[in-house]
């Protein structure tokens, strides 16, 4: 056999493979006959917001000059090139490296990032021995551990705070470090039942979950305070934590620099104050529903207080401020606030130690609310009530006016329809109906029923429409519409005809389109049913949980009758039954 001939084989493939393996062995124990290395080199440990140095290091002590040698160092977010601060990957060409030859680079990072987390940087380098078409790569990581900050951050408060009552937080910051920062921010982070009512200097922007203070650019060693006013409510002898973050802005991104956290505990305020709608403190309401507030103070001080003003503030556009009704308060509709002093109000005007009182007042939400945008969707309308003195005895010993504050919640309901639509001639559906009008005695006569969900506000879940069938009408089968992937479902047993949805979106069949289903029926009237209306389907009914306020949802409609069809090309005479 010739040799050209063997290679073909599978011995010769087996061959051929062994020998390219053993030459690349050659190869690579010819090039690093000697030794290449690469390190990437730094400190171990580094307070979050400095500046340290790092150290790339070739060595090339094999026997070949290496081509095309480049590093690639991939930064973590966090991780900063002071030299090229908008690169997140750093590229190194070093060309050619001779043999028994050396390179070195040196590489300034900011390091950002929370007090004991580790950042890890990959280094990459490349190469190509002379002579060699093969590509070789090494990979070095190194692990920097964050040990803390260059930053100061504190915060002063109270140790035990009133419930409801003002109190004052310090934010002092300082730059510790050498290194000027650019687009620096403090974010407070506050817990569960804190109103936040003032700052100097002022917020920069207010998130739901946090308020937010732009510093700017701060130079080495500068420093500041922030003063914030707020208040909290909660349980006597609960405990609340404040945390603090500073840090940097970089691409859009919030890069931490230090992180502090405040402990406040809630002690029983003496002057108290509650609220209630309807009998609770958050309640669930529907469009046109009377909600009925009662409010109840008292003193728990030691000595009377004078000049109490209870104050209401409405937020939330379903009010309907034409309907209030509060006895002895004055309205001020610039700001939809309602307010009770003790002009009108005897207690208020000296209100005793241990002494209460109430007050109350009534109003409705709007009837015809239309949602027109999303914006509409899961909508809480807040009741926010304050009692607050004017003055502030000596004997109290406190600075604050003394204050109280209790707040309402009110969910929206969903607004849910079931639009039943009845038709004879629907080349809409797509769905073909044939038969005789008038209705004709053992004659068979289609019709197609739409069901249209209309549903605001709030999602629906577990949704259900049921209907059943008359003996003299028959499900065809056909069905149309905007049913996505839940058919109807028919029982024959029980004649009930059943359409199941898991949900129903918010805005469905207002701000997009409806789901709507479309079925075919069939119906044949008796002799016995000669001059009278049938109905084509009984009663209707609609059963679904509103997904955000949880409120059990039942609707009934009535039956269809064959005199009373949305298709107006039928005259309601023609559902009479003829001979």
């Amino acid at each position: 056999m010739k040799i050209k001939d063997f290679l073909k084989t599978f011995w010769g493939g087996v061959l051929i493979t062994i020998l390219i393996l053993i030459l690349g062995y050659l190869i690579w124990g010819f090039v690093t006959r000697g030794g290449i290395s690469f390190v990437f080199l730094g400190p171990d440990e580094i307070k979050s917001g400095e500046v340290a140095e790092f150290s790339l290091l070739i060595e090339n002590d094999s026997r070949l000059n290496l081509q095309e040698s480049k590093v690639q160092i991939k930064l973590p977010e966090g991780v900063i090139a002071v030299d090229n601060p908008e690169e997140k990957t750093i590229m190194y060409d070093f060309g050619e490296i001779d043999s028994r030859s050396s390179k070195k680079e040196e590489i300034e990072l900011l390091i950002t990032g929370e007090s004991k987390t580790l950042k890890n940087i990959e280094a990459t380098f490349s190469y190509r021995p002379k002579g060699i078409s093969s590509i070789f790569e090494e990979k070095f990581s190194k692990s920097v551990l964050i040990s803390g900050s260059s930053f100061g951050l504190e915060v002063v408060t109270l140790d035990q705070v009133f419930a409801e009552q003002n109190f004052p937080i310090e934010i002092n910051w300082e730059n510790l470090s050498n290194y000027t920062f650019e687009n620096v921010e403090i974010r407070a982070e506050w817990p569960s039942g804190f109103v936040f009512q003032e700052s100097n200097p002022g917020i920069s922007s207010e998130a739901t979950e946090y308020n937010r203070w732009s510093l700017g650019e701060l130079n080495p060693v500068s420093h500041g305070k922030i003063i914030v006013k707020g208040f909290v409510t909660g349980q006597a002898g609960e405990t609340k934590r404040i945390i603090m973050n500073l840090g940097m802005i970089k691409d859009g991104t919030f890069l931490p620099l230090t992180k502090t956290e405040g402990y406040i505990t809630i002690i029983k305020n003496p002057l108290s104050i509650s609220s209630l709608v309807n009998g609770e403190i958050n309640y669930n309401a529907d469009l046109g529903e009377t909600l009925n507030v009662v409010i109840d103070y008292q003193n728990n001080y030691a000595t009377t207080l004078r000049n109490l003003d209870v104050t209401v503030v409405f937020n939330g556009e379903v009010f309907d401020f034409t309907s209030l009704r509060a006895p002895q308060a004055t309205f001020f509709s610039k700001t939809n606030t309602l307010t009770w002093s003790g002009a009108k109000v005897p207690p208020l005007y000296a209100l005793n130690p241990g002494e209460r009182g109430t007050l109350e007042f009534s109003i409705k939400l709007k009837k015809d609310w239309p949602m027109t945008s999303a914006t509409q969707k899961n909508v809480i309308l807040e009741i926010q009530t304050t009692i607050k003195s004017s003055n502030v005895p000596e004997q109290l010993g406190v600075s604050e006016l003394p204050r109280a504050a209790a707040l309402n919640t009110v969910k929206l309901n969903a607004n849910t329809n079931l639009v039943i639509e009845s038709y004879f001639r629907d080349a809409s559906s797509k769905i073909a109906n044939t038969g005789s009008l008038p209705l004709r005695a053992n004659n068979a006569t289609d019709f197609t029923i739409h069901w249209k969900i209309v549903n605001s506000f709030n999602t629906l879940r577990d949704v259900t429409v049921r209907t059943t069938l008359p003996l003299w009408v028959e499900f065809t089968s056909q069905i149309g519409g905007n049913y996505g992937q839940n058919p109807p479902v028919f029982d024959p047993l029980t004649r009930e005809l059943s359409w199941k949805i898991d949900s129903v979106p918010s805005g469905a069949g207002v701000l997009t389109k409806a789901q709507e289903l479309v079925f075919q029926i069939k119906v044949t009237p008796s002799q016995s049913q000669i001059n009278q209306a049938l109905d084509l389907i009984g009663t209707t009914t609609l059963s679904a949980t509103d997904a955000f306020t949880g409120k059990n949802i039942h609707l009934t409609y009535p039956a269809v009758k064959s005199i009373q069809l949305t298709d107006k090309t039928v005259l309601p005479d023609d559902g009479i039954v003829r001979p």
